[in-house]
């Protein structure tokens, strides 16, 4: 760990819009941001792993909940934890994994967690080229995150 946040992309990369995850880190680290970036293609003990230690971790994952392909959500731990409805391509669902996470590492797990799920339109397909409203809301997804870190290091106290 080099900085104190975190970018995260959960995904498959084989998958058409299942890679919208890994497809907003990918775009994130090209922008040399004062941020880790981390891609994981499950969501099994590698995201507890990955995420402690840091003080604010951004989580970006795709989802099938039944909203309009290419709707950006912003959810709690416990929305994803307790959804009946989500359903994702891990063996392990992230709302479990981070949930323990917490419960067992509560110190060591980032103080400030924001978890963005991306609506997607199909994951049956193998291709690297995403549905345009999942690209539509992958690159809004960046630009939201490219301001948050942003400003959230300029508010960042300097250090001597």
């Amino acid at each position: 760990m080099t900085n104190k946040t975190i970018v995260m992309g959960i995904g498959n990369p084989l998958l058409q819009d299942d890679r919208a995850g890994l497809e907003v880190v990918q775009r994130i680290a090209r922008m040399n941001l004062p941020v880790d970036t981390e891609e994981l293609y499950t969501v099994g003990f590698d995201v507890m792993d990955k995420l402690m230690g840091y003080e604010q971790a951004f989580v970006v994952d795709s989802c099938c909940l039944g909203h309009k392909p290419g709707t950006i959500l912003h959810v709690s731990i416990d929305d994803i934890f307790s959804s009946k409805d989500l359903t994702n391509s891990h063996a392990v669902t992230l709302g479990a994994t981070l949930k323990t996470g917490y419960e067992l590492f509560s110190d060591e797990m980032p103080k400030e967690l924001i978890i963005i799920l991306i609506e997607i339109e199909k994951i049956e397909e193998f291709t690297d080229v995403m549905c345009p409203s999942v690209e539509k809301a992958v690159q809004e997804t960046v630009c939201m995150l490219h301001e948050r870190i942003k400003n959230s290091v300029a508010a960042r106290p300097a250090t001597v």
